[in-house]
């Protein structure tokens, strides 16, 4: 398949060379003419080719084509739109590929080039996105370069990437030998198999991991109506299939159900509005819809609206005929129906159960990573909740957000709320490999979300300013996998949710925006609605501030008991956080540099379950 820009090239000259001498294997265009009414075949096209009559292509009896996108991470195929647009209008079925180079580059840059060019032609009814991997050019082979793992995981975030873009699973271009070099858990993806000198009728002898194939290529010197500029030939492949199986391949089936929602999470007694966007090439002539747990249960309607008055889980079904034939999809808990919590809450995960009861996964793509209970860990206890995925595996996960919701609260009583947790991570030792904790409410039951805390990397990090100051097992970056060594290693953090007062359905969503980089530990999750006294909320103490208001600097007395490690922390009225600091029990004096206004104050002890004190303080300046 390797074909390059520059006639200069080593590897072009090579490949022309052959199909000189192959071209005398095959006689002709006979090579495809007596199987075409039996197989559906296509070309694979780069600029070598030049200028394409797609219309002669099509009328040649070629189903698809795949044509070169990009190589690397700096050539684009000066062809490659002409040739998908041009292909298509034709009535050819198009598809894109990518040369990869994983000796120069990451596979991360060169899945982003390569979707920076090719994104916009990666859709259903087209081909699946391509990974051609080839030995150098310029050799040597790619298992001087890599070990089998290495090359696997090379190639799999090259997959993972392309698809968490697209939604689309790219397949591989690769030949014989290292179609046996690369691990087996690539099998899970296409193969379209590199065996030039055969016949489009029999089977490739040498699949290397694979059990299956897709596409073979079975010449370099088909000889293409409609590409005159190829006198050596054109790469000849065939799809291992019957058209309704290709239909399926691409996503492009007669009938196609499909569906979404205006919204996947509600209150009781919420409603949702479902759209068909099913497909056919026929007419669509009826749909009938099942709804367990909804009202109505089922519906003939095109766009049906339902309510959900119970919490739960809830799966969706569609079933649509047409007049091409029918299909059906139904997809499992699609609908989240939010629990009712009571205040103050408080979930330590001691129980086998999770997520706890009420609370849902959010799994944005069914390929996701997702929180986990952990059972060998967490703040002074054994078990808490984390997303191991971040590190200790092969597949590169940066990018995927994945979400958990809690159950749904009244703040209708509350005018000065307050959410506080544990949390334990340790940054990669690669300042790329970043990690990010966002949590978000709701006052929607899910429906909307607002940001309201974000933190990631050594802003995130709870072990002081390095990346090495836990305890560490075999991890997949060579430089382990982050585990608490003790309470020291975990940081209580805390959001004001004043703004959150009045609102008498509140959800909170815990989203792990993954970087790759390390595993990330939540533990002892607290939500009060408030208002708190100042005294003796948690130990027997009483707490002054003087003078108050102020200019910034003032005094904070305290008589009681004042648990050994307390914190003094600060918040502004919109809930961040602008000071904190260790307080003993006695008299402390601060001086801080902050704005004019009121502030919120809170004193709060690692161990005890609720806050010891707190009450509002006043900034003049």
């Amino acid at each position: 398949m390797f074909k390059v820009i520059l006639d200069s090239n080593p590897a072009h000259l090579f490949k022309t060379e052959m199909k000189r001498k192959l071209f005398y294997c095959c006689i002709g265009s006979l090579c495809s003419l007596v199987i075409r009414a039996q197989t559906i075949l296509g070309i694979d096209v780069s600029s070598y080719e030049g200028t394409i009559n797609w219309t002669s292509v099509k009328g040649g009896g070629y189903t698809f084509a795949f044509a070169k996108a990009t190589e690397g991470v700096g050539l684009t195929d000066s062809y490659f739109v002409s040739n998908q647009v041009n292909g298509t209008a034709a009535g050819v079925v198009m598809g894109a590929y990518h040369f990869g180079h994983p000796e120069n580059n990451t596979a991360v840059a060169e899945a982003n080039y390569f979707l920076s060019v090719a994104g916009p032609y990666i859709k259903a009814c087209n081909l699946p996105p391509v990974l051609d991997l080839e030995d150098p050019p310029s050799g040597p082979s790619l298992s001087t370069f890599f070990t089998s793992a290495q090359l696997t995981t090379w190639v799999q975030t090259w997959f993972t990437t392309v698809q968490n873009a697209t939604g689309i699973a790219p397949i591989i271009y690769i030949g014989p030998s290292n179609a046996a070099y690369v691990n087996s858990s690539l099998n899970v993806y296409g193969l379209w198999i590199d065996d030039y000198n055969s016949s489009p009728l029999t089977p490739p002898p040498n699949k290397g991991v694979w059990t299956t194939w897709d596409f073979k290529q079975y010449t370099w010197v088909a000889t293409v109506p409609g590409i005159p500029g190829s006198p050596a030939g054109v790469d000849g492949d065939v799809f291992n299939g019957t058209m309704n199986a290709f239909n399926t391949l691409i996503g492009c089936n007669a009938v196609l159900a499909s569906f979404t929602s205006n919204v996947k999470s509600i209150c009781q007694g919420g409603a949702v509005n479902f759209t068909d966007q099913s497909t056919s090439t026929g007419t669509i002539t009826s749909r009938k819809w099942t709804f367990t747990g909804g009202t109505p249960d089922t519906s003939s309607m095109v766009n049906p609206t339902v309510v959900y008055n119970i919490p739960g889980n809830y799966p969706v079904k569609e079933v649509v005929t047409s007049t091409a034939g029918k299909d059906s999809v139904t997809i499992a808990g699609y609908i989240h129906v939010a629990n009712t919590g009571s205040l103050p809450f408080a979930e330590d995960f001691q129980s086998s159960t999770f997520p706890p009861p009420g609370w849902y996964l959010n799994v944005p793509a069914t390929y996701d990573s997702v929180w986990e209970l952990c059972t060998t860990n967490g703040f002074n206890s054994s078990q808490c909740m984390y997303f191991p995925a971040n590190c200790g595996q092969t597949v590169n996960i940066s990018g995927q957000r994945q979400q958990l919701y809690t159950t749904d609260f009244n703040f209708s009583s509350s005018t000065n709320g307050l959410m506080w947790f544990d949390v334990a991570y340790e940054p990669s030792h690669v300042p790329t490999y970043s990690d990010t904790l966002n949590i978000y409410s709701s006052t929607d039951c899910g429906g909307t979300w607002n940001k309201i805390y974000s933190k990631g990397g050594m802003t995130l990090c709870t072990t002081g300013g390095s990346t090495n100051a836990g305890t560490d097992t075999a991890g997949s970056h060579g430089h382990g996998c982050f585990v608490p060594p003790n309470a020291a290693a975990w940081r209580t953090d805390s959001i004001h949710l004043g703004a959150l007062a009045g609102a008498s359905n509140v959800m909170f969503s815990f989203e792990s925006k993954s970087g790759w980089g390390n595993i990330l530990y939540l533990d002892n999750i607290n939500i009060s609605g408030g208002p708190l006294s100042v005294q003796n909320l948690e130990n027997k103490t009483t707490v002054g501030v003087y003078p108050n208001p102020n200019k910034g600097s003032f005094t904070v007395s305290t008589t009681g008991t004042v648990p050994e490690r307390a914190w003094f922390i600060l918040y502004d009225l919109l809930g961040q956080e602008v000071y904190k600091g260790q307080i003993n029990q006695g008299k402390e004096e601060f001086t801080l540099n902050l704005n004019g206004g009121l502030y919120i104050y809170r004193i709060q002890s690692d161990s005890a379950a609720r806050p010891v004190a707190e009450g509002k303080i006043v900034i003049n300046h």
